[in-house]
């Protein structure tokens, strides 16, 4: 969780950083209609705000899932693929989702850290002044989409090959901290 913690708080001071860079360079613009406006058409306040709350549901439901992870069900420790389409439920602490909910919160969790790994690499692409990976894609998103319902669809296009990754991570770490539950279960014997 440690981990965790510094990670989401470096990632997030680099993507505002990387935000504000790109936008300096008179090259960027923010997509993202809840932070867009303020000085320099991104409001930091706002940003942070978001940023802040997102951190403490997201830390509460991986101490969560960590806590249950003995509780993960074994397909998607071993498939993590399995768990792609599956998360759909309205409560994630009933005996029925738990199996799944467990898993779904630490894979969200990195999603949301791939997520913020993007969004810096694209800024510092645009601040460059290189071609950066998701002007073209938004562009044609916008085009069909516009406005804060389109950033929502291209939200969920970033979405699918991200989460396909951070299941594939989730699934690993899932069974490292099995290996290690039942190494410890066998010490204690």
């Amino acid at each position: 969780m440690v981990g965790w913690t510094a990670a989401y708080a470096a990632l997030t001071a680099t993507d505002a950083a990387s935000t504000l860079l790109a936008l300096r360079s008179g090259r960027g613009q923010e997509a993202n209609p809840h932070v867009a406006g303020g000085d320099q058409g991104f409001n930091l306040e706002r940003f942070l705000w978001i940023n802040g709350l997102l951190f403490l549901f997201l830390l509460g439901m991986l101490i969560w899932s960590i806590r249950a992870r003995h509780r993960v069900d074994p397909v998607y420790r071993e498939r993590p693929l399995r768990a792609f389409w599956n998360w759909l439920y309205v409560n994630p602490f009933s005996d029925r989702n738990v199996p799944r909910a467990a898993f779904h919160y630490l894979t969200g969790s990195l999603l949301v850290l791939g997520f913020k790994l993007l969004a810096m690499g694209n800024n510092l692409l645009i601040a460059s002044g290189s071609r950066d990976l998701l002007t073209p894609v938004a562009r044609v998103v916008f085009r069909w989409v516009p406005g804060a319902p389109g950033y929502w669809v291209l939200i969920f296009l970033l979405f699918l090959p991200l989460w396909w990754v951070s299941l594939l991570c989730a699934g690993f770490l899932s069974r490292r901290w099995h290996a290690e539950d039942i190494g410890r279960a066998m010490l204690q014997k």
